[in-house]
């Protein structure tokens, strides 16, 4: 062993100089080591020689790629990690600190506040994990480390990985994966699919164990253990220790049900069912406010309240001292609370009300309610339209809003509707703002930003690609807008789509944009401080949404962003002209694939669909190679878009890429070698090829114009993909005998979405519209297109992503009616009349994408669980701080 370490040090020797060994746990040995790059301590774990050679240090290695993604303040993170001699390693940040294990060996009891603290913290970490799709499996007193106080919970997904790798080859080893006292009943059973649940067990273990001073169920060896922990309740709490709160008592007992269905269904419930007043806390930034109550909710509403009531927190000792914006955050109350959507909350310029559009990804309506509670009012008498993105005027007494392409006005406390831009533009106004005197409107309208000017007359202000939601300075002389990713505070099938995209300033002078973030990740919802001083958004640059300050001086930002919540899930915010309070929408969305057998004749309906994939996740782009046998997908299921397959028989998925970076729509190529997808590596949307045997990545198309969506031809010697925003081409680039890519081609020149290739390779078909319009056809070498289903004629179906039968005989396309209800239709490949194969007629089953992918013998579609509340937090200026 200590000739391998020898070997090992030497490896390393120009990243790290191994200095000392901290300690042995079962799997792994601690080394203290200088990382040399970075000046910093580190600590080294390297597996155990004798698990490493049973399962393989590559595959080990393979297995914990994943936990490099997990980002939050109370899991220690994973720095690196690589092999030497066949000995696995990986690299932790180095705490300065002792382990929980460590506290109670000291004091055997903890306070009942630090004890319901910690546990919250470790919580915070659980949950945010488990909807990364990691499970912990081994949560002790020995992983959860303390630093200044904080618990950071260590080795996550460690013994995931092991298993995984080992598979079970593990008993080989001697070894077990958990510690009996902490192993929930179905590990103790040997349960193989291992849930979140089981990680709920171990921390209710943990608390029983920090508030009486052992865990529930001890025992002279580890078969006692067990036994216990299959047959034996555990005991009181209060009977031990009257001062545990009766509350406490019962989170920590219902933690440690035996049965997995009957604890918490996620650890953020555990977390707030111990309570919120045991324990003074913060709500969003570094300034703590008063706790108020929680009211139990759906567990997309748990993990909000745990991010304000307890992980946001963290960042009063974490940020930097010269960095704190001018606000503090005090007492967030909750707004609405309905079934599915309330979203693109504005508050009024006092802090009193909020307007936002409520309903389902088929329609919404604008509502307006008081803070301070009540009924809910509509804006208007009409319930038609698709109402959206109110913003009100600077004085507060008039409402703007959008309904299709043009933008209107109505009083606050109800009347006629006005309206203040035309139609007539070339595709609808995403976002329309009041400027800072109330006469002037800005709004943007697909690659460019407008003016209406108190006369009524439009001008163009600059050219913004994707532009959105735009945000007047309060000097009223710059705006701030986001750019790439416009549909991602609409309303409709594409809200809140992953894709990335970035905040700009536009000077309103000479229109010169200048960047704020990156365009890496989603940067949406731009708000200005009332001095102009700072400028806050919603970004996921460090995970789910959260509120991002950015000092600007003259016109640009200035220093670093800060980060002012952790884990809040915001889509959108809005800032009162006042300063006194900030709105957000909580926004939490799943939707994973679902299948069906594809009937020979219709129409069918979709009760026999089937989940093939499951997880907290968002799936947007699927399809099936050309053999059958892979289904391809993309997901954010590990932070960010990456691309995925499993078999259409069924079995394990499998990860294809893991680039920062997000990848999407990807196709197989007919050999099955190749992967083609669109990606943001290099800034904006380009076209990839990946061969999947290891040759280098190939960037086959780029442009200013974006590219997106390839698709291989049945020869597997072109690609078909999409270029331009407003205008949506059809290009085609081919390959040489030689293999090197040619210079794309323009085969469709506008109105062109979600092609598919004839199996001959002769025609395209494709879709005139990005939300559903007409089925067209045209030849891929030259020729006129010819249209197939008419959207226009009365009776007609929209047409969705498209998709050629087997024989080339016909085209299979999906459709959404008025109401948001999905179907699939049939029509010849020369023309006739739709036929309706299935519908979707369970409305707690809804596919609202218009993306869905053709098998053999099944059809695959997305279907999605969007939920979103609005709240309202108290806001102050810092102190010191002058307007």
């Amino acid at each position: 062993m200590i000739e391998g370490m020898d070997r090992l040090a030497t490896a390393l020797a120009d990243r790290y100089r191994l200095e000392r060994e901290l300690g042995q746990g079962g799997m792994a040995t601690v080394h203290l080591a200088h990382d040399v790059r970075h000046d910093r301590k580190v600590a080294i774990k390297v597996l155990r020689p004798e698990l490493a050679a049973v399962i393989g240090a590559e595959r080990f290695l393979r297995e914990i790629k994943m936990l490099a993604l997990l980002q939050h303040p109370h899991i220690l993170g994973l720095i690196d990690s690589g092999e030497v001699n066949g000995t696995a390693y990986y690299v932790m940040p180095f705490v300065e600190g002792e382990s929980l294990r460590d506290r109670l060996s000291r004091e055997k009891q903890l306070p009942i506040a630090d004890a319901v603290r910690l546990s919250q913290e470790v919580a915070s970490a659980l949950d945010y994990a488990h909807r990364h799709g990691v499970i912990h499996r081994d949560v002790k007193p020995e992983n959860v480390l303390l630093h200044e106080g904080q618990a950071l919970v260590a080795d996550f997904g460690i013994a995931l990985a092991v298993a995984s790798a080992g598979g079970s080859r593990m008993t080989e080893t001697g070894m077990s994966l958990g510690t009996p006292h902490y192993m929930s009943p179905e590990q103790a059973m040997g349960e193989r699919d291992i849930t979140a649940r089981s990680d709920v067990y171990a921390l209710g273990v943990l608390t029983y164990e920090m508030l009486l001073g052992e865990p529930p169920f001890t025992g002279p060896t580890a078969q006692a253990i067990v036994a216990k922990v299959l047959t034996e309740k555990p005991g009181s709490l209060v009977a031990r220790r009257s001062r545990i709160p009766a509350q406490v008592e019962d989170a920590v007992l219902t933690a440690l049900e035996k049965l997995p269905a009957d604890r918490f269904a996620t650890a953020a419930e555990f977390a707030t069912a111990l309570g919120s007043h045991v324990v003074p806390r913060t709500t969003m930034g570094a300034v703590p406010a008063a706790a108020h109550p929680v009211r139990r909710r759906e567990t997309a509403v748990f993990v909000g309240v745990l991010a304000v009531t307890v992980g946001l927190g963290l960042w009063g000792w974490l940020r930097p001292v010269d960095q704190s914006p001018a606000l503090r955050f005090g007492r967030a109350v909750q707004v609405t609370s309905d079934p599915g959507l309330e979203i693109q909350p504005a508050i009024s310029p006092d802090g009193r009300s909020v307007a936002y559009a409520a309903g389902t990804s088929a329609g919404t309506r604008i509502y307006v309610r008081q803070v301070a509670g009540g009924r809910a009012t509509p804006l208007t008498d009409d319930s038609t339209g698709f109402q959206q993105s109110p913003q009100w005027s600077p004085d507060g007494s008039r409402i703007l809003f959008l309904v299709g392409d043009a933008v209107f006005s109505v009083p606050a406390a109800g009347g006629s509707v006005r309206q203040e831009v035309p139609r007539g533009h070339r595709s609808a106004v995403v976002s329309a703002a009041w400027a800072p005197d109330g006469r002037s409107i800005a709004f943007d309208v697909g690659d460019s930003v407008f003016l209406r000017d108190p006369s009524g007359s439009v001008r163009a202000l600059t050219h913004l690609a994707e532009a959105g939601s735009c945000s007047w300075s309060p000097a009223g002389t710059v705006l701030a807008c986001s750019s790439g990713n416009p549909q991602y505070l609409q309303g409709g099938s594409a809200l809140g789509n992953i894709s990335p995209s970035r905040i700009v300033i536009l000077r309103l002078g000479n229109g010169a944009a200048v960047t704020v973030t990156d365009s890496t990740d989603v940067n949406e919802s731009p708000a200005w401080s009332a001095d102009g001083r700072w400028l806050y958004y919603v970004s996921t640059r460090d995970g789910v949404g959260d509120v991002y300050g950015q000092r600007i001086s003259r016109g640009r930002a200035s220093g670093d962003p800060v980060r002012l919540t952790t884990g809040l899930g915001a889509q959108s915010i809005s800032l009162s002209r006042d300063g006194s309070r900030l709105a957000y929408a909580v926004y939490t969305a799943r939707a994973n694939i679902w299948s069906l057998p594809l009937p020979a004749t219709g129409p069918v309906s979709a009760d026999r669909m089937t989940p093939v994939t499951t997880g907290n996740q968002v799936v947007e782009n699927m399809r099936v190679s050309r053999d059958g046998r892979w289904l391809l997908f993309d997901s954010n299921r590990y932070g960010n878009a990456d691309i995925f397959r499993v078999p259409t028989s069924g079995g394990a998925t499998e990860q294809l890429t893991s680039d920062p970076a997000d990848e999407f729509s990807p196709d197989l190529s007919p050999d099955g070698r190749e992967l083609a997808y669109h990606s943001w590596r290099a800034g904006s949307r380009d076209i990839y090829v990946q061969p999947l045997d290891g040759r280098p990545l190939e960037r086959v198309a780029a442009s200013p114009d974006q590219e997106f969506n390839p698709v291989w031809d049945p020869s597997g010697t072109a690609l078909e993909f999409g270029r331009g925003l407003l205008i949506r081409a059809a290009f085609i680039v081919r390959r040489a005998a030689d293999g090197r890519w040619g210079t794309a081609v323009a085969r469709v020149s506008k109105d062109c979405y979600r092609v598919d290739w004839s199996p001959d390779g002769r025609y395209l078909a494709y879709m005139t519209s990005n939300d559903g319009g007409s089925l067209i056809v045209v030849p891929v070498d030259s020729g006129a297109p010819r249209v197939i289903v008419d959207a226009g004629i009365p009776g007609n179906p929209n047409a969705e992503q498209p998709f050629w039968s087997r024989d080339g005989r016909s085209i299979l396309f999906k459709s959404h009616d008025a109401r948001g209800v999905a179907s699939i239709w049939t029509v010849p490949g020369g023309g006739g009349r739709p036929r309706l194969l299935i519908h979707f007629d369970d409305p707690t089953h809804q596919s609202y994408r218009p993306q869905w992918a053709l098998g053999r013998d099944r059809v695959y579609f997305p279907v999605q669980d969007r939920q979103s509340d609005v709240w309202v937090v108290d806001i102050a200026p810092a102190s010191g701080h002058s307007r």
